[in-house]
């Protein structure tokens, strides 16, 4: 009788801890790797004219520190544009118990409960990072807040319709995401920019998608137990502690959904199949490490 499959590896023992092999750990990194490609640092030395940041609502807030830090530093003759974009949808509330147990954030938490992903990390901004606030106010950084979109593909929709609305055509386009949903992101701006015919005219702006890549490894003091490998995780330098990650069953979860959202057939999300992205080329290792995955943990479907 062939096992039922679940979200967790069938063996575990203690709060959050998965049971597995170095094989399965190295499959998940392998499929990690991928969805978080290419991943590009934040430059602190570009001066590119229309250079515009986009802010994807999520739960991973060191993201949203490493950029409000950046564009607080910025500096340039050539003014930028910061869309932060997240309305309230299925994981909204996990942007919010992110900021109740921040030990910096939680005494937003009465002002944010409730809020659309954007108000919350425009609020943080607001609150913590004051020049980006006279950055705003001197001309030198254009706001855009997008409270409509509740997905990946909504993010790339609605960023862009505020920036059509406001003249704004880029030529560099961070994209700052979850890096769980990193690949599928900045595939969904690529189809919509590529699909305006002004990309033929005006030039595609530069796609720059920016995160961090998660890595698991197997616990040493406790044999078998999946764990964050912390000394790998950092965001443009800055390092990130366990407390501000996923915990590992939910992490495994969304690395398992990914693959059959980005495959393009019939039941995917590229151009064979809902069209919501653009063609992605997921190469045979990753195909492979996530089909011994599947073997063990079941696939939400896309």
């Amino acid at each position: 009788m062939t096992p039922a499959r679940s979200y967790l590896v069938p063996c575990r023992h203690g709060k959050g801890k998965i049971i597995a092999d170095e094989q399965t750990v190295n499959d998940i990194n392998t499929v990690s790797d991928f969805l978080t490609s290419p991943n590009n640092a934040l430059d602190y030395t570009s001066s590119n004219a229309d250079t515009v940041y986009v802010l994807a609502g999520n739960a991973i807030l060191p993201l949203a520190e490493t950029l409000f830090d950046h564009l607080a530093t910025y500096s340039s003759t050539e003014p930028a544009v910061l869309v932060i974009s997240g309305g309230i949808g299925h994981s909204t509330s996990y942007l919010y118990e992110a900021v109740k147990r921040h030990p910096k954030y939680r005494s937003l938490y009465p002002k944010i409960d409730g809020k659309s992903e954007a108000e919350t990390l425009h609020i943080i901004l607001l609150e913590y990072w004051p020049r980006i606030s006279s950055s705003i106010d001197a001309g030198e950084l254009t706001l855009l807040i997008d409270q409509q979109s509740t997905n990946c593909g909504a993010n790339a929709v609605e960023s862009k319709k505020l920036l059509d609305r406001s003249g704004i055509w880029p030529r560099s386009l961070y994209i700052v995401q979850d890096p769980t949903m990193h690949r599928r992101t900045a595939a969904s701006f690529e189809k919509i920019y590529a699909e305006d015919e002004r990309s033929q005219t005006h030039g595609m702006p530069i796609l720059l998608p920016s995160s961090f890549t998660p890595h698991l490894s197997l616990s040493l003091s406790d044999d078998q137990a999946i764990c964050w490998c912390l000394d790998r995780e950092s965001c443009n330098g800055r390092q990130i502690g366990e407390g501000e990650l996923w915990d590992v069953e939910r992490f495994v979860s969304l690395v398992m959904g990914e693959i059959p959202r980005l495959r393009d057939d019939k039941t995917g999300y590229g151009p064979k199949g809902a069209g919501f992205i653009s063609h992605v080329n997921i190469p045979a290792e990753v195909e492979g490490a996530w089909a011994r995955l599947s073997d063990t943990f079941a696939v939400r479907k896309a």
